[in-house]
């Protein structure tokens, strides 16, 4: 009977985040190709960050923390119909922003809704925190980070406000920072540093003292000298590089593991330092050489760290909560693989960027995005909406 699979579906806030995630991250980049090559009359600019930041990764977030907040918190699950209001109003933004491609005054209709959504899932999560029996610090960041969300989709939106003296550009730019660094880079880093070692056994390590504190100073750093003073950035991507390596090697992982989920975990938490480390090589001959690098050092965090991170801790999650056995088969390590060729790609994109032309490896980059995702859909995709059984 078609409702019980509806039901299901809706059971547990993971797999309709998920699945909104998976289809705006396709859409996206189908729509982004022919954007970026002119063959539509869009913003290509605005398409892929907000797109990206808050359309694909922002669902990705919300169908993992509501899974796994309350968990942190020792508190009963959310209610179905709480996780629902939130996931209705992505639903919506993202429905108005691909009309707003076309008809610009709904970007602010989407961008209000993102900012509902923000705001209240904020609420609960602050609401869960108060009740925890003894509130721990990852909770907290967890929820800064999100308020960093809702400060850039704030950005975003006061970058499109037509306005003779506004510095639009500036909002713009500041919006892609914040929401990259102080979000999508903070908050899964946040929760990776916590469950990564708990996964792997790693009884000896705790976090250094104020981690989480630290990186978001050394981030907000990145974001303000990325605006006020570039040829400095390098050195505080190195800092940050140097200094999250530290931190791994303290962990002491067990790496290469035969275990591929864990080693996809593993290889998400080196991306951190090596794309704080490649990206402060690349800024420094940016800034000081004028390299054009098509926004490399971002797209090295963002592929290498958080989608390899994202494609581990998703399907960990869908498989566990689906009622599948919780392992990855040899589909699921090449998968891990793929997410790799995938940050290759993009590296290829930036070279062949830096000698002054891009063919053929735009398509060939963003062609992958879509491969990795279709392939995970059609390996997963019926685990997430219906269950193993």
């Amino acid at each position: 009977m078609p409702r019980p699979k509806l039901v299901y579906f809706f059971s547990q806030p993971h797999q309709p985040f998920f699945a909104l995630g998976l289809f705006n991250a396709l859409a996206v980049m189908l729509l982004f190709i022919p954007a970026f090559r002119g063959m539509l009359s869009i913003d290509a600019r605005l398409l892929h960050a907000y797109g990206m930041i808050f359309l694909v990764f922002t669902n990705f977030f919300y169908g993992f923390t509501y899974t796994t907040f309350t968990r942190f918190s020792a508190q009963p699950p959310i209610e179905e119909r709480r996780y629902l209001r939130v996931w209705v109003l992505n639903l919506l933004a993202a429905l108005s922003f691909y009309v707003s491609l076309w008809m610009p005054p709904l970007f602010y209709v989407a961008a209000l809704l993102m900012a509902l959504s923000f705001a209240y899932t904020l609420r609960i999560f602050m609401g869960i925190y108060a009740k925890a029996p003894e509130p721990k610090k990852d909770q907290y960041w967890i929820i800064v980070g999100f308020g960093m969300g809702a400060l850039a989709d704030l950005l975003f939106l006061l970058a499109q406000i037509p306005c003779r003296h506004c510095r639009s550009g500036l909002y713009f730019d500041m919006g892609v920072e914040v929401g990259i660094y102080l979000y999508l880079i903070f908050l899964p880093a946040v929760i990776a540093f916590r469950m990564v070692p708990h996964f792997s056994r790693c009884m000896n390590y705790r976090k250094s003292r104020g981690f989480d504190g630290v990186l978001l100073l050394l981030l907000l750093a990145h974001v303000l000298l990325s605006q006020a003073w570039p040829k400095g950035l390098f050195a505080v991507d190195l800092l940050a590089a140097l200094w999250l390596g530290r931190e791994l090697w303290r962990m002491e992982l067990p790496f290469p593991n035969p275990d591929p989920l864990l080693w996809g975990l593993h290889l998400a938490l080196f991306w951190l330092p090596l794309g704080f480390l490649a990206g402060a090589a690349v800024e420094f001959f940016e800034a000081w050489f004028g390299y054009a690098s098509l926004y490399l050092p971002l797209h090295l965090l963002v592929l290498g760290f958080l989608t390899t991170i994202m494609i581990a801790f998703g399907t960990r999650v869908t498989l566990g909560h689906g009622g599948a056995v919780l392992g990855m088969d040899r589909w699921g390590a090449w998968l891990l693989w793929m997410t790799q060729v995938v940050v290759l790609g993009r590296l290829a994109l930036s070279l062949a960027a830096a000698q002054g032309s891009i063919s053929p490896w735009f398509d060939i980059s963003a062609t992958l995005w879509i491969v990795l995702f279709v392939l995970w859909t059609a390996k997963y995709g019926k685990i997430l909406v219906r269950g193993a059984r």
